[in-house]
C-alpha cells in the first residue's frame, strides 16, 4: 500500500512539473527565444548572422523575400535605421547586424520601443566581420524613444 500512494504522488509530481512547464509564462519565455529573420535570398552577411543568432541559443525561422522595401515597412522600420535583414522577436523588431547582448537586453528589459537597429552594414559588427559578442552602437525607434534613439544596453 505504501508503494502505491509514492507511486501516486510521483505521479501527482510529475504531472505538476509538466503543467508548470506548459504553463502560459513558460511558453511566453519559449516564443521569447524565437527570432523571425526576412532576408533576400543572396545575402551572404545575414546567413552569418542568423549563424550567430543560433550559436547564441536563439531559435531561427529563415524566410526569404525579394520585396526589400516591403519587409522593412512591415516591421515598421525607419527609412534612416535600414540595413539588410529585418527580425522581429519577443513584440519588437531587429533590424539589421544587431549585437546580441542588446537583443537580449531589450528581451529582459521590455523598454516601450517599437525596435532596435544597426543602420547601414558595419563591418565590424556581428556577421559582417565581427564575431558573436562584438559591440557596436545600437539605435532604438517607437514609443519612447521617438524617431530614433542610442540604445544603452551595454556597460
Amino acid at each position: 500500500m505504501h508503494s502505491t500512494n509514492l507511486s501516486r504522488r510521483s505521479l501527482l509530481t510529475g504531472l505538476a512539473a509538466s503543467v508548470a512547464a506548459l504553463s502560459p509564462v513558460s511558453l511566453f519565455a519559449q516564443a521569447d527565444r524565437v527570432l523571425r529573420v526576412t532576408k533576400t535570398p543572396s545575402c551572404g552577411c545575414c546567413g552569418a548572422w542568423i549563424d550567430m543568432a543560433r550559436a547564441h541559443g536563439f531559435a531561427v525561422e529563415v524566410t526569404d523575400s525579394y520585396d526589400y522595401a516591403g519587409m522593412k515597412a512591415a516591421a515598421g522600420v525607419p527609412d534612416d535605421l535600414l540595413s539588410c535583414h529585418t527580425a522581429t522577436i519577443g513584440g519588437y523588431a531587429v533590424e539589421g547586424h544587431v549585437p546580441f547582448a542588446a537583443i537580449d537586453h531589450m528581451l529582459a528589459t521590455r523598454p516601450d520601443i517599437t525596435g532596435i537597429s544597426v543602420p547601414d552594414m558595419p563591418p565590424e559588427s556581428p556577421g559582417m566581420g565581427g564575431d558573436r559578442d562584438a559591440i557596436v552602437p545600437v539605435t532604438a525607434w517607437g514609443g519612447s524613444a521617438g524617431a530614433g534613439a542610442p540604445y544603452p544596453f551595454a556597460d
